[in-house]
């Protein structure tokens, strides 16, 4: 069997090779939808004042291969509360791109002091994400200008009797 012969049947078999191969290593390169949604913090917890809003920034990534579209967002919260994003829609977004998303979430005036669990979610054309944070409601500053108006009153009451029957 001479040289040129060898070559030829080598060249078949790599060639009949790469007729199996190719199609497998093509679907193994099929697009994928990696939608990514997370804080820019590190903070899970986050506290608030009742009736009052807290700002928080997240960040919309795409770690897949293929465009993302209309991704829209929005929170799951708890009763009378609110939430606004900014934007509110992405269009488009990119293999490997991200985007920072300012959430701006609002509590209602007499909503109990406590820990809240709010659902944040990107949904888009071909996917979906959430992630999850606690928002703590502490008691407004009111009640503890009323608490030391309340203190200084008794004391400057204290200190007048002192000052009009302490000298008899």
């Amino acid at each position: 069997m001479g040289i040129s012969r060898k070559i030829y049947w080598l060249s078949l078999f790599v060639v009949g090779l790469m007729t199996i191969l190719l199609p497998c290593s093509i679907l193994a390169q099929e697009e994928n939808v990696d939608l990514t949604l997370r804080l820019a913090s590190d903070s899970y917890y986050n506290r608030m004042t009742a009736g009052r809003d807290i700002t928080i920034f997240l960040e919309v990534g795409n770690n897949g291969n293929k465009a993302i579209t209309n991704i829209r967002l929005y929170a799951d919260l708890p009763e009378g509360w609110t939430a606004e994003f900014r934007p509110g829609l992405i269009d488009y977004l990119g293999p490997g791109s991200f985007q920072t998303i300012v959430s701006i979430i609002r509590s209602v005036d007499n909503v109990a002091k406590g820990e809240y669990a709010v659902n944040l979610i990107a949904e888009a054309n071909e996917t979906r994400r959430e992630t999850n944070i606690f928002v703590r409601v502490e008691s407004g500053l009111f009640w503890v200008w009323v608490g030391t108006g309340v203190a200084a009153l008794v004391i400057a009451g204290f200190i007048l009797i002192f000052i009009r029957f302490g000298r008899q």
